[in-house]
């Protein structure tokens, strides 16, 4: 019986220690700035891993990025590997000085975002569609500035505490687009 204890408290000691915290990214570079990374235009290309690992879905993303009265809105145009659409509008305001919250039509109450150096994670609930339902599901999200203004976003979704799947996504900002002459 003391063996088995022992056991377990060592497994529970070794998965408390082993999450990231967005502080334990404080001094890595480059910084991130969500408002000022996603001011303009930006593309993602995405995938949907499920918990097995089997590629289930692919994904582009344009994205426009809008600052009024301190709140960035993104505007999220998705376009899947299977035709489909959808469309989805974030609102994101600074909390604190490492602090963000966030909303959207589908997200259950607010996202609650935590930024240090060039991470940020964020963690929300939201409606899935999944084929003509929609299930309830946890995210836990992270981005990862990396030089050359790749922005990278690996998200574990759950539910009912289970994986389900992952989203890995590539971010890249795109070029001011010219005015035509007139």
């Amino acid at each position: 019986m003391l063996r088995t204890s022992m056991a377990l408290l060592f497994i529970v000691v070794l998965t408390g220690c082993g999450s990231m915290k967005p502080q334990d990214f404080a001094q890595k570079q480059p910084q991130f700035d969500i408002f000022e990374y996603f001011k303009g235009d930006s593309r993602a290309w995405g995938i949907f891993e499920d918990r097995f690992g089997t590629l289930r879905r692919q994904f582009t993303v344009d994205i426009t990025g809008t600052i009024e009265d301190d709140v960035l809105t993104l505007d999220e145009r998705f376009l899947y590997d299977d035709g489909e659409k959808d469309r989805r509008v974030w609102t994101i305001r600074k909390t604190g000085d490492h602090s963000y919250q966030g909303q959207a039509d589908d997200i259950i109450g607010e996202a609650v975002g935590s930024q240090y150096g060039n991470a940020l994670n964020w963690s929300y609930d939201m409606d899935l569609k999944v084929g003509d339902g929609s299930w309830r599901v946890t995210f836990d999200d992270w981005m990862f500035l990396q030089p050359d203004g790749v922005l990278v976003n690996r998200a574990r979704v759950t539910k009912w505490g289970f994986e389900i799947g992952e989203v890995t996504l590539f971010f890249k900002q795109q070029p001011p687009v010219a005015q035509a002459a007139e």
